[in-house]
């Protein structure tokens, strides 16, 4: 041991800075984050363990580890989601170290991620973001000098509506986080991202016509109750349970987009229903991507569309970090020498 390190230790064992409790952080720890953070789920349907910019909503009531459904209807202003220890700071950190931040699950919908660090009494020292060509990876940071907590921050890029917040690991860095990504693949076929036809790529109902000229996919509408064209069929685009799905179109008169999920049979599952970006629900093997439409009098062109899945690796069980109060402290010299001694310390949890 260093001799700061042990003149670290004697300070902290004699409470010289403060009465305590204390912090430790294991450098084996996988995920130093609360067991819900970790998992995307509410605890003891507590919602303190995060906190939210008004334009991010939170369902008003929750059951013990219900997955958190997420909201963000109106793009603008801050759109952030912080990771927040209850009733503390953030989490404990040492200048210097290297830390290890995201919410793999979540890469679709978040523009960066972001640490706030903050001194000893919790005042701001210093933000620094991932940016957006990076939101596909972990963010890896040094903490800087006087920082004595950091708290972690999803920064959202686009809107969504009610979609399940998925799990996040905040650790000291290890080699495997400089190479871990999320991968995104486009399911559209080139004559389907290019709006080209023909008509087979897409079925319509109700009302709704479909026509190629030119080069280009057309329809028309009646404005019928349930007009709506779908891209591709019931078992067009496979997906995995817990992947993100993100449609983006350019669909004349549209009402409102629709992710239809069928099972591996082609049998309808479930749905998501005012959005174009969701994350795939157990029991899942496709997507049906639809969209409804209002009255389109003159053939108009279908238009460009894009459907892309992300996948992306699941997060170690976040194992949280609790207090400690120091109960027993002792020191020896090592024989024959004045320089060495060994240090000892016995540490008790402190409930929370």
């Amino acid at each position: 041991m260093q001799p700061d390190d042990a003149y670290h230790l004697d300070r902290l064992a004699r409470r010289v800075d403060g009465p305590g409790p204390i912090h430790v952080i294991d450098p084996g720890s996988d995920n130093w984050l609360s067991a819900g953070q970790g998992s995307g789920r509410v605890m003891l349907s507590a919602l303190d363990e995060w906190e939210r910019d008004a334009s991010v909503i939170f369902p008003p009531a929750l059951l013990d580890w219900d997955l958190l459904r997420i909201s963000l209807p109106v793009s603008g202003g801050n759109m952030r989601v912080q990771y927040k220890r209850p009733d503390r700071t953030g989490y404990p950190v040492a200048p210097g170290m290297q830390l290890a931040f995201w919410v793999p699950g979540m890469v679709g919908v978040a523009a960066e991620w972001r640490y706030y660090f903050l001194s000893p009494s919790g005042a701001s020292l210093l933000s620094v973001g991932s940016g957006n060509a990076k939101s596909d990876r972990p963010f890896i940071a040094t903490v800087p000098e006087g920082a004595a907590y950091a708290v972690p921050v999803m920064w959202f890029g686009r809107t969504f509506v009610d979609l399940p917040l998925s799990g996040a690991v905040l650790r000291e860095a290890r080699p495997e986080d400089l190479t871990a990504r999320a991968v995104k693949r486009q399911m559209f076929s080139t004559s389907m991202q290019a709006g080209t036809g023909p008509v087979t790529d897409y079925t319509a109902t109700a009302g709704v016509t479909l026509s190629v000229s030119v080069g280009k996919a057309l329809l028309t509408s009646t404005g019928a109750a349930g007009a709506a064209v779908s891209f591709g069929g019931a078992k067009s685009f496979a997906v995995t349970p817990g992947e993100i799905v993100n449609l983006t179109h350019a669909v004349p008169a549209t009402i409102t987009s629709t992710l239809v999920w069928a099972d591996s049979a082609g049998t309808v599952v479930g749905q998501s229903r005012d959005t174009s970006i969701g994350r795939v629900p157990t029991g899942a093997a496709y997507v049906w991507p639809k969209v409804e439409v209002g009255a389109v009098a003159t053939a108009t062109a279908i238009g460009a569309a894009s459907l892309e899945i992300t996948a992306a690796p699941s997060v170690p069980p976040g194992e949280g970090m609790s207090p400690y109060s120091i109960t027993g402290y002792s020191q020896t010299s090592a024989a024959g020498s004045a320089e060495q001694r060994s240090v000892s310390l016995e540490l008790v949890e402190v409930a929370q």
